[in-house]
């Protein structure tokens, strides 16, 4: 999948005006260091649990399986009030959705069902015009195979929103840059609400939760949980 950039802006070395409004501020070099890891602890980790809710067309959907970030897909069990429940493979281009229940503990079936089979539906991804596939492509985008650079989170606008716990996990909440462009000292503060990606993130720089600013601007939070299986297929 194509990297989400977190950050990527000119070398020029600026100064942040201000202070965020919200109690947020502008990450200090640790944290932006912390921050600039996030993308390949997910790579590092390969493929790790996911779940969480996305408003599609007023109809609120449940998603929960996994999404590897060394083969570029995700998989997820499709659930909803009034809706059939569906399972949905992805990569960073095309969803592929078939009917089916999701197990005892609400994950899709494993092995993944064979793609070629007739009862697999496939669409290109649309993700400027629908908040699911909005959700899936970021998700898919947060892997890398390098760290972000620091000094360019700083200088692009990310911040410091608040510490927090995740499971009882200490964390920190950053709001990713809203733009990959430098910022001069004369612009005002950013605004939290401009970020697309908010990130809880432990000391080691691993993600346990994200929250995503979906095309209808309602966020969507996801949380990450244990390691699970290859999503490789032929």
């Amino acid at each position: 999948m194509k990297p989400l950039r977190l950050a990527l802006a000119g070398l020029l070395l600026v100064t942040l005006a201000g202070c965020a409004p919200a109690g947020a501020r502008p990450v200090t070099t640790p944290e932006a260091e912390t921050l600039a890891v996030v993308r390949l602890m997910n790579l590092t980790e390969g493929t790790r649990e996911i779940s969480g809710s996305v408003e599609e067309k007023g109809v609120e959907l449940h998603l929960q399986g996994w999404i590897d970030y060394v083969s570029h897909a995700g998989y997820v069990s499709v659930t909803g009030e009034g809706f059939e429940a569906q399972a949905l493979y992805w990569t960073e281009d095309r969803v592929g959705i078939t009917t089916a229940e999701p197990d005892a503990d609400g994950m899709p079936p494993i092995p993944v069902p064979d793609l070629s089979d007739e009862s697999w539906t496939s669409r290109p991804l649309d993700a400027a015009g629908s908040s699911l596939d909005a959700t899936l492509f970021t998700l898919g985008n947060l892997g890398s195979d390098r760290p972000e650079n620091p000094l360019l989170l700083q200088q692009t606008g990310a911040l410091w929103l608040r510490e927090d716990s995740v499971g009882g996990v200490p964390v920190t909440v950053f709001a990713a840059p809203p733009s990959d462009v430098a910022r001069e000292p004369s612009d005002p503060p950013v605004d939290p609400d401009d970020s697309p990606v908010r990130l809880w993130v432990n000391a080691d720089g691993l993600a346990l939760r994200v929250e995503l600013r979906g095309t209808d601007e309602v966020w969507t939070t996801i949380d990450y949980g244990d390691k699970g299986p290859s999503l490789a297929v032929e």
